[in-house]
């Protein structure tokens, strides 16, 4: 009688645990898809980056009413990176699926990496916290992210289908990821005056100016061109709408100051100026870029070896000390000089 008492309670104990570890499995399975996804990332209209390291720097992404978003921390406030934000909301947190819950043995460690080293994302509707989560480091196998929800046990294995790769460097704190590669963006319209300067070769320099009578072109020395066509300012004015820079992270030349000063201190080849209608003024240098060893050698037409880059710039937005690459064949078709307006570039014509 004994024995088929302990019998029955133990077969009523296992079919207790299995229904519990069933509806638990379910539970979890059932709410990490919506825990760390967004249901209407088109909705959302702040992102809080914050480290759980004290010792490194917030970041709030945010849009204003007139849609466009911009990037702040303590210090900065700068447009953002729209391919950047729309990548974070409409794939990584409208496509992110869990694998798995971390394993008993992985649940100390992974909850203590995140707790130090995590990355807090909170997304937010106006004022409203629509979804929190910690980022942390990259599995093993580098194809998946541990990530946790306030909401959960657990830390969970993050995953998108068919992505190989881990989705930590889409949560980074590092505000240059962040920041707009735009760093032109005129209409024609918009364009009040625009200054070419050629440091090298002053009488090449020119500049538009765009008022109610029209448009038109001065030299350096500030005599008015009017035999050039109009149209064909005009033409040229509508270049300068979304001119941008090399995508990503500021360039390792920023890391060591005494390498940017040497360049900054040799001088800019082109300097461009555009003020807009509003009195908004934004300026951008060219610099050389000196071939290294690494460098393609591409031959002159008489054999010899050039200097410099002739497919890459370094580039200085506004005085700001940092250089940033921009590609030649972005930059070709708006460096003009007066002798590309007219048949002469004499200043005393």
């Amino acid at each position: 009688m004994k024995r088929i008492l302990i019998a029955t309670v133990s077969l009523l104990v296992l079919v207790a645990v299995f229904f519990l570890l069933r509806k638990n499995l379910n539970k979890t399975g059932t709410e990490s898809h919506e825990l760390f996804r967004l249901e209407n990332p088109q909705a959302i209209d702040k992102i809080l980056l914050a480290p759980n390291n004290p010792k490194l720097p917030y970041l709030i992404i945010y849009r204003e009413k007139s849609g466009q978003w911009f990037v702040k921390n303590d210090r900065l406030n700068e447009p953002a990176d729209t391919h950047s934000i729309r990548e974070l909301l409409f794939w990584v947190m409208k496509k992110s699926t869990i694998k798995t819950p971390v394993s008993e043995a992985e649940k100390e460690p992974v909850t203590r990496e995140i707790a130090l080293n995590g990355i807090k994302a909170v997304f937010y509707e106006g004022n409203k916290e629509i979804n929190t989560i910690y980022v942390g480091n990259p599995t093993p196998n580098q194809e998946a992210t541990y990530m946790y929800n306030p909401e959960m046990e657990r830390p969970a294995i993050i995953e998108i289908a068919g992505f190989k790769g881990y989705l930590t460097p889409y949560f980074t704190l590092d505000f240059d990821a962040w920041r707009s590669p735009v760093v032109l963006d005129f209409t024609a319209e918009q364009i009040k005056t625009l200054k070419a300067t050629w440091p090298a070769a002053p009488q090449e320099g020119f500049m538009i100016e765009q008022n109610a009578d029209g448009v038109y072109l001065t030299n350096h020395t500030g005599k008015k061109l009017p035999e050039v066509n109009q149209t064909r300012l005009l033409s040229f004015l509508e270049r300068f709408q979304n001119v941008a820079r090399e995508y990503g992270e500021t360039a390792g030349i920023n890391k060591k100051p005494a390498l940017r000063d040497s360049v900054l201190k040799q001088g800019p080849f082109f300097i461009l100026s555009i003020t807009d209608s509003k009195g908004i003024k934004k300026e951008i240098k060219l610099y050389r870029m000196q071939i290294s060893g690494e460098s393609y050698a591409q031959q002159l037409r008489d054999g010899s070896i050039p200097d410099f880059e002739t497919e890459t710039y370094w580039l200085q937005i506004s005085g700001k000390p940092e250089l940033w690459i921009v590609q030649g064949a972005v930059m070709k078709s708006r460096m003009k000089t007066l002798g590309d307006f007219v048949k002469t570039a004499d200043p005393a014509k």
